[in-house]
């Protein structure tokens, strides 16, 4: 028998005036209690999410809200009824994200982060146009994603922050955990920053993904391409101006936004078994470095080449005709919704094509559903439709897997699917025949294969067998 999927008791009582310059006389108030000893939980912090206020909880677990604080909170209309979303931490307890129903009573309880047992949560619903729903009305089996959630609150994984799986249309699984904050110190030859304290992961704080901003720069090129009528076998040098001295090589002039995208532009190029990559962020200049290499003629073989993307970058400058980074922001970022981010730039002060960047798994979600829809997010065409089915076409066969334009495509299983990857173990996988995107986010950095060995066996141990 499943046990219980409630992780905290909450007695919640809320009065709502329908029009919001009526809302100071609403009221949300309740109490937690532990779920094992039925004790009051005093300090927790409850939060009204989406623009709502924060208290703590008082000695006996009661909480109430001063009404004049909610006049900008958010409701949400879920199957016609009313609910807010609230978050309640605390330092001896698992964070949770619910959803109450407004003018109701329910009993939600706390669960001790050291208890050994996985009681599961329906993700929050939240307005940020991600549907969620149950695990029960999904076609997942319940038992088997419940091995797998146990196996990870019992730390069989390590340095796992998130795992998020949406499934036939809705978000069913969402879960963050505790681990470090490291990122990588690519100024000082390329290794870990182990500065930062570890944290309670959550859904609001940005995840450094590494690699998977290689995925983001082909979703630009392909935009930026579509807007200007160009094709992907345009050559990049048209585009790329302040660096026309380069191409009066034969091999860099027929250097195409196509070979970019397949990492088969044939300059010289190691950064897995030598320096290129510490070398390179040594440099004041990334075109100006991967340019005056020697260059074999493009399609001569693929090189792996963190150079490149960040070339992209630069041209879609001039592609466009705008400031780089506030088109992103205009024809992609803002269309999806996605405003919590950092993305950081190259030495010349052009945003970072390949690496540095910064999301949250919610968003990055949000880009795998978005190439699950064939480019559309809220009915728009936002990444254009023949891109994406491009691709998820296989451009190249590696000794590292099959590429097409900065994703991979793997198979599990027997099951294939797309996958944007980042070091550390970071992932957007999309699956398009099984209507699913599962995002992860680990913090191994420099540590491969480790975290590829521990994404399959979640994944290739569990959801994909869950799969009913």
């Amino acid at each position: 028998m499943m046990k219980s999927t409630y992780l905290l008791i909450l007695v919640i009582s809320v009065t709502l005036i329908s029009c919001k310059e009526d809302l100071p006389s609403s009221k949300i108030s309740g109490v937690l209690i532990d779920k094992y000893s039925k004790d009051p939980v005093a300090n927790a912090t409850i939060l009204v999410l989406e623009n709502g206020p924060s208290i703590t909880s008082e000695s006996d677990g009661s909480f109430s809200f001063d009404n004049s604080s909610l006049i900008d909170i958010e409701e949400m209309d879920i199957n016609g009824s009313l609910f807010a979303a609230v978050r309640i931490q605390h330092e001896d307890y698992r964070p949770i994200e619910v959803n109450i129903q407004l003018n109701s009573k329910s009993e939600i309880g706390l669960t001790d982060k050291e208890l050994p047992t996985y009681y599961y949560n329906q993700p929050v619903q939240l307005n940020d146009d991600i549907p969620t729903g149950p695990l029960s009305e999904s076609s997942l089996d319940r038992q088997t994603i419940q091995l797998l959630m146990e196996n990870i609150v019992q730390d069989e994984y390590k340095e796992l922050h998130s795992i998020l799986v949406y499934k036939d249309d809705a978000l069913v699984l969402e879960d963050y955990f505790f681990g470090n904050n490291d990122t990588i110190d690519f100024e000082n030859n390329v290794i870990v920053d182990k500065q930062p304290t570890p944290i309670q992961w959550d859904r609001t704080t940005p995840h450094y993904i590494a690699s998977v901003n290689k995925a983001l720069t082909s979703t630009l090129t392909g935009i930026a391409l579509d807007q200007q009528n160009l094709s992907t076998s345009s050559t990049i040098k048209d585009y790329l101006p302040e660096y026309a001295s380069y191409f009066a090589d034969e091999n860099k002039a027929s250097v195409t936004f196509e070979s970019c995208l397949t990492m088969t532009t044939g300059f010289q190029w190691d950064e897995w078994s030598s320096n290129d990559l510490a070398l390179l962020w040594k440099s004041e200049d990334f075109g100006d470095f991967v340019l005056s290499r020697d260059n074999m003629g493009i399609g001569t073989e693929w090189r792996y080449n963190s150079a490149i993307p960040n070339l992209l970058l630069k041209s879609i400058e001039n592609v466009t005709g705008e400031n780089v980074r506030d088109w992103a922001q205009e024809n992609f970022y803002d269309k999806l919704g996605i405003t919590n981010f950092k993305w950081q730039s190259q030495p010349d002060g052009t945003p970072e094509g390949s690496a540095r960047i910064y999301l949250t798994p919610r968003d990055m979600l949000k880009v795998g559903i978005t190439y699950l829809s064939e480019g559309k997010w809220k009915g728009e065409q936002v990444i254009p439709a023949d891109y994406v089915a491009e691709c998820f076409e296989i451009k190249e066969n590696t000794t590292s897997g099959d590429y097409s334009y900065y994703f991979w495509i793997r198979e599990l299983n027997g099951v294939k699917y797309l996958s944007a990857e980042g070091d550390g173990g970071n992932y957007i996988n999309i699956f398009p025949e099984q209507n699913m995107v599962i995002v992860i986010t680990q913090g191994l950095y420099l540590k491969w294969p480790s975290y590829v060995t521990q994404a399959n066996d979640i994944m290739g141990n569990y959801i994909l067998p869950a799969i009913e």
